[in-house]
């Protein structure tokens, strides 16, 4: 009888056991959609003593830093090649391919296409920001072999209507860019004109870097095709074409507002005396007239990223509206009134795509806002959340506003969720969705060194780092109790993080001054506590810029 009732105890327990097991299974992939999950994407959720979300990661104070790094060695480490047949499997899966998913513990690719225009100028900026922030050359030669395929493999010809012109998109697997076909959606040479601009931006920036004048020519056709072609915007036909066949020239979509990097790109040859200037400058005008008159007085920001058909003015995208708000962080010309419209510009976020949801997902986990994509796609990812933590932050740093601080560090905190320890991202974890490469390995991760320039506390402590600046730096070296580094523009502003109070900062060896209001050729110094500092370079000569510890010439200038 003892016996029997000893089975019966132990049966009872394992029919608890697995009853507890069943519910906590239950209720961990249940509430992966609540705004207080046990769980986000890889990780145990962590919180702080207000029962609000902090990073996963330890120490707290490098959080960000190791998030950067860990995306970062997956691409270098992890990253198989694309499959059979050559040249094909001679490359990486992220040449040919869009996105992935992890089936028993694998990436899978997925075939649907190859964003080629959304993921080369992303993790260009993230290269270029994140050699700056270590010093790593070999970020840039990644990203500097897949801009070259592309260059060879992904332009139009010269006797095309649009000449000399990126293809944005291909099928996936195609080693000739040729465009999106394969789903019917978009036609043969169809290509989406603003991320156009933004491949002939990343060319000059890798121009500026390199000093290669096939960058430079690249970037030329691409401003020339562009000024060409712009147009008085109105509400219905914007300032380009969203959409065009560039064989023939005919228009497939009139509107779209995702003109930054456009814009970014015909300031920049303006500025350095480059190209046809006084044809940039008419297209300029239009370009600034259209963004002003209409999408940020109408809210319709549309595009459709580079998969999609969207033939609207009324389209609403959270991208095209964040790539201005940015913008106008470092191009404050693009809007005179930059200071009313970017918190504006916030909200229309907050709006649009913090508290619109897909249906079940939420809008808010643990305090942290989380943000979806497009009106035809409003899953919550890790990379449009990391684009609202950045303008949060920046906000914060030139209103002084807290509530915004604490916007970003919530939502950035979120993100670092998405991630494991090994780099492999997770774009959303409240939705079944594919893994971009563009959107997880580009456009997220770079948007953490816009929230470094606004709130350097949030970089580590006891370490050097240039934590973010507008334009291209090359010749960045770290050694101890000095930074180095040489702008490639003129005037330009960098922001970094020093464990050293700076005795001399030099520009090709001439003392520049501290000044508090940061004018030109002068700099900014703020205590951060425990022997570290925030220092603000400010400047309008190029040149080698030396920080030092040591009032002493460096003797390797």
């Amino acid at each position: 009888m003892l016996n029997l009732r000893s089975d019966i105890k132990k049966i009872g327990l394992f029919i608890t056991g697995i009853f507890i097991t069943t519910c906590l299974f239950a209720q961990t992939t249940s509430n992966r959609n609540s705004a207080t999950p046990d769980t986000i994407a890889y990780h145990k959720v962590v919180l702080d003593y207000q029962s609000k979300l902090i990073s996963w990661i330890t120490p707290q104070s490098k959080a960000y830093d190791q998030f950067l790094h860990q995306r970062w060695n997956f691409i270098k480490t992890k990253v198989p090649n694309s499959p059979g047949p050559a040249p094909r499997s001679n490359y990486p899966q992220y040449y040919f391919y869009a996105s992935f998913v992890i089936k028993d513990g694998k990436m899978e690719i997925k075939d649907w296409m190859n964003d080629v225009a959304e993921k080369l100028p992303n993790w260009f900026e993230s290269a270029r920001l994140y050699y700056a922030y270590t010093g790593d050359l070999s970020v840039m030669k990644i990203v500097k072999d897949l801009m070259d395929y592309s260059l060879e493999h992904g332009t139009s010809p010269a006797t095309f209507a649009w000449p000399n012109f990126p293809y944005t998109t291909t099928n996936p697997g195609d080693t000739e860019f040729l465009g999106f076909t394969r789903q019917g959606h978009l036609a043969l040479h169809e290509v989406q004109v603003d991320h156009a601009g933004d491949m002939g931006l990343a060319y000059y920036r890798m121009y500026l870097y390199s000093g290669e004048k096939k960058y430079l020519n690249a970037a030329l056709h691409v401003a020339n095709v562009l000024a060409a072609n712009a147009r008085i915007g109105t509400a219905d036909k914007s300032v380009w074409p969203y959409r065009v066949i560039m064989d023939s020239g005919k228009i497939t979509a009139e509107y779209g507002a995702n003109w930054a990097g456009c814009y970014m790109l015909m300031d920049n040859l303006v500025r350095d005396n480059l190209g046809n200037v006084a044809f940039y400058k008419e297209a300029l005008i239009k370009a600034r007239n259209f963004i002003l008159q209409f999408p940020m007085e109408t809210g319709y920001w549309t595009d459709g990223h580079t998969d999609t058909d969207v033939n609207s003015n009324t389209y609403k995208s959270n991208m095209s509206a964040s790539n201005t708000t940015l913008c106008m962080f470092d191009y404050a010309e693009l809007d005179p009134n930059w200071k009313v419209d970017i918190p504006k510009l916030i909200k229309w976020t907050e709006d649009n795509f913090v508290f619109r949801c897909a249906p079940g997902e939420p809008a808010t986990q643990w305090g942290a806002n989380i943000v979806g994509e497009q009106d035809g796609y409003l899953p919550k990812m890790d990379y449009q959340t990391a684009r609202y933590g950045a303008e949060c932050a920046r906000w914060y740093a030139v209103s002084g506003d807290k509530t915004y601080k604490e916007k970003a560090y919530r939502s950035l905190n979120w993100v670092t969720y998405c991630n494991t320890e090994e780099g492999l991202a997770n774009e959303s974890p409240v939705s079944s969705i594919d893994t971009w490469w563009s959107d997880c390995y580009g456009e997220c991760p770079r948007m953490f060194y816009q929230a470094f320039a606004a709130i350097p506390e949030w970089a580590p402590q006891g370490e050097n780092h240039i934590l973010y600046s507008e334009g291209i730096l090359k010749n960045v070296a770290y050694q101890s109790k000095e930074v180095q580094y040489t702008p490639t523009n003129n005037i330009g502003t960098e922001f970094l993080r020093l464990d050293f109070k700076p005795a001399k900062i030099t520009i090709e060896g001439t003392a520049i001054s501290e000044n508090r209001d940061v004018h030109n050729d002068t700099y900014k110094l703020k205590d951060l506590g425990n022997g570290d500092y925030s220092l603000i370079v400010n400047h309008k000569h190029s040149g080698r810029i030396v920080i030092s510890e040591n009032k002493k010439e460096p003797l390797n200038k």
